[in-house]
This record gives structure tokens, sequence and C-alpha cells, in this order.
């Protein structure tokens, strides 16, 4: 999984409430450690700021962000899981409609992106998340496309963008791609959400 962007400053606020409950946890240990007169041994040390610091951002990262989503506290679209649906290419002129499913594996602060048909597989390298677009939220990254071995011998390996935008009513992506100068075709998507 790699980074990806949003175009929100959520995160800044959330980072900041989390230090400050880190500091508050640390400074809580060690007074019941102390009004207990509890000593650890020296090769342990009591949890400090960073450790809960760590701990709330990996427990954040992974899971509280979509409750907090729910709540209405960070805005970012929760796109995990599995889409399948339809590309159509201006290899064949967009004629016909080539199967595929798209994947996306996505915490708060990283994402993947996998997208398979019969004859190729590609994966994402650069995302980010457009929240405030007037049009409405999309999804934006480039990708690396490899074809199977099977494919026809004018597919390669090479390069493109895909925006997909997102309705969270019906649970659809739909939007264009277009790939890199060794093969220079658009195309439109369109993904429903299975699960």
């Amino acid at each position: 999984m790699h980074s990806y962007s949003i175009d929100r400053e959520e995160r800044k606020g959330v980072l900041l409430v989390l230090a400050i409950v880190s500091i508050v946890l640390a400074w809580a240990v060690h007074k019941v450690l102390v009004s207990y007169e509890m000593s650890l041994p020296w090769w342990v040390e009591s949890p400090s700021v960073l450790f809960f610091y760590g701990f709330l951002f990996f427990v954040c990262d992974r899971w509280l962000w979509q409750a907090l989503r729910k709540a209405g506290v960070i805005k970012t679209p929760n796109l995990n899981g599995e889409w399948e649906g339809l590309l159509k290419s201006s290899f064949d002129e967009h004629a016909t409609g080539v199967e595929a499913m798209l994947r996306v594996f996505q915490t708060w602060t990283k994402i993947k992106i996998l997208l398979k048909t019969d004859k190729s597989c590609s994966h994402s390298e650069t995302a980010s998340i457009i929240i405030d677009a007037p049009e409405g939220k999309y999804l934006n990254y480039q990708y690396l496309n490899e074809p199977k071995s099977s494919s026809e011998k004018t597919m390669s390996i090479h390069r493109g963008t895909a925006r997909l935008l997102f309705d969270e009513k019906t649970g659809s992506l739909d939007g264009e791609y277009y790939s890199g100068r060794d093969r220079q075709n658009i195309g439109t998507l369109h993904f429903e959400r299975l699960r």
C-alpha cells in the first residue's frame, strides 16, 4: 500500500487530538504508578507519549477512522472493497465492454488499487481522493498495467491515469482513463461495489 493525499485539512486536526490524548494517557499512567508506589523493572519503561501516540495512530488508521467518518468528523470516503464493472477502450472505438474487477485496499492514510481483466492487471502507484470538487468526490490515481501472457502481442507494459467519480448513494465509481505514450488509449470505466 502507498500513501494518498486528500484535499482537506482533517488529518491535521485528528492527529493533534491523538497527540493530546497520548499526553494525557502517559501522564495518567505515570500518576497511577506513583500513587501505588509501583516501580517497573529497569528494562521496562513506563508507556511514553510516543508509545500511546503510535498505538492510537495505528488504531485510528486501521479501524477508528471509519467510525469517525460515520460520526461526520472525517469526510474521506471509504472505497475499501471489491467493485465489479466494465471498461471501454478507444482501442476498438468503444465498441465492446471488457469485464473488470477493481479491488481497493484502504486505510485512513494508505491505499492500493488493483484492476484485473482477463487480459491484464494494473496496480496504483500514487493516488489522491478529492472531496470538495463541484462534481463530487473522486479518486484519481496513476497505475502500472501489465498484460497477461495470453493477451494480444500489441499489448505492452504501460503507465496510465484513471479518474473515478464516487457516488455514495448508488455505490458506484464512474470515470475515464488514459494510457501512456506506448498505447495512447483512452476509455471509460464503470464499477459497482460488491462488498
